[in-house]
């Protein structure tokens, strides 16, 4: 529909028209803040699922730490790192230079990375719980090293839980980079806080539907791949 023209006409397409090629940096920068952020979260979750699984010790106070996390609000935890930031940028020597400031992107990078952990984390040691002790046992076995059987066995088999909280971080994410409209750091939040300030509906539904849409897009692909790879592991 969008492709044959029949919504030219449309308020909401009409500001596009005029604000094309801001909305495509827009797009990117909603999209890098989303899917970086993920990433980030990949990076430092999984391991930390591993360390922590099987030790209740460090799993309750770990597990802890994140919940509390996920419980500020998100405009205050974004507001918050302005000044945390700024302050790093300000006296840490080539903080500045590395992109570290108080607003823009990386504070709002950082945000949605902290914001990301706790499901990536506590899926991670859900899937490896669910693994059988039998199937470790045989694993060790067979001369396997611990490492090769939470990279070869664990790991694999914990997938579709891990992507499942993948899936929860993405939607998640895309609809919490709105917010880094407020700090400078672009996206589709840009537009709804532009709307916002000068009273322009067809203003915040060019940033808010993209939004939606993108959410929605991200998650049935997401239920798709868990489903598809759920069916195969209980196949073999």
């Amino acid at each position: 529909m969008l492709a044959s023209g029949w919504l030219d006409g449309v308020s909401v397409m009409r500001e596009y028209g005029s604000r094309r090629a801001l909305f495509q940096h827009e797009a990117v920068r909603h999209l890098w803040l989303a899917l970086g952020s993920l990433g980030l979260a990949l990076a430092a979750g999984l391991p930390l699922g591993l360390a922590i699984h099987g030790r209740e010790r460090w799993r309750r106070p770990v597990l802890g730490a994140l919940n509390v996390v996920q419980t500020i609000p998100s405009l205050a935890l974004f507001g918050i790192m302005i000044p945390v930031l700024g302050w790093v940028a300000a006296h840490v020597p080539g903080a500045a230079s590395a992109g570290i400031a108080g607003i823009g992107a990386f504070p709002a990078l950082v945000a949605l990375f902290l914001y990301s952990l706790l499901p990536v984390v506590s899926n991670t040691v859900t899937g490896l719980a669910g693994v059988a002790p039998e199937t470790r046992e045989a694993a060790h076995g067979t001369g396997m090293t611990d490492r090769q059987v939470a990279l070869e066995i664990l790991l694999p088999l914990a997938l579709p839980l891990i992507l499942a909280g993948v899936r929860i971080v993405l939607v998640q994410n895309i609809g919490l980079a709105v917010i880094a409209g407020l700090i400078g750091g672009g996206g589709f939040g840009t537009f709804v806080f532009q709307g916002l300030a000068q009273t322009a509906t067809d203003l915040v539904l060019l940033g808010a539907l993209p939004t939606i849409a993108l959410a929605l897009v991200a998650g049935l692909s997401l239920d798709l791949v868990v489903e598809a790879l759920d069916r195969t592991r209980r196949a073999r």
